[in-house]
């Protein structure tokens, strides 16, 4: 009876989060992109094409939460009546503020600029464990490999953890969209 209803509260969140699965693409997408502007800053300087690529992300981030509006006015009753978490975009807001303080650290310099990738990685790989545990397995083993993963650019090839974290968490946030679009389909 108790795994029937998690099953069930799990295909509601997931449809009525179907509308914020375009943010796991756009981050995505920003950080391949970033990854790839660090293996290109070898020939050229191509610092300000990451932080443009940012600010688009940012933007089209911004965009895609006031598309939502509507959806915030109303409060996700449907879901919040049955699962208890509110609106799906509220679970958003640990999500950014981990960014932001993440951002302020290496701003005011308490993050050394080789360990902010595998911080960064760390956090998103605690988030897909996180959110495995509500939504499934897949979720849980794609947060032990970028885990992992950090764990063995962290001791072992530092120097390269920008590249390849980024391009790794990238390329796992682009999956975990594809994973949630699929499963939402199902349900």
């Amino acid at each position: 009876m108790q795994n029937e209803k998690q099953v069930h509260k799990r295909k509601l969140w997931i449809g009525e989060a179907r509308a914020l699965l375009p943010l796991l693409f756009i981050w995505g997408a920003e950080w391949m992109f970033s990854a790839l502007m660090d293996i290109a800053i070898y020939w050229r300087d191509l610092d300000w094409l990451k932080q443009a690529a940012l600010l688009t992300a940012v933007i089209a981030s911004l965009v895609q939460l006031w598309s939502l509006r509507k959806d915030f006015r109303a409060g996700g009753e449907g879901l919040q009546d049955q699962s208890g978490w509110g609106h799906p975009a509220l679970l958003l807001l640990p999500g950014v503020m981990l960014i932001a303080a993440i951002a302020l650290l290496e701003a005011i310099g308490a993050i050394g600029p080789l360990f902010a990738p595998v911080l960064r990685a760390f956090i998103l790989a605690i988030g897909f464990v996180q959110f495995g545990l509500l939504l499934g397995r897949p979720l849980i083993y794609l947060g032990l490999w970028l885990f992992a993963l950090s764990a063995v650019m962290g001791v072992w090839y530092l120097g390269y953890s920008a590249v390849i974290l980024e391009g790794m968490g990238g390329i796992s946030l682009v999956v975990c969209g594809y994973m949630l679009r699929v499963w939402g389909r199902q349900s």
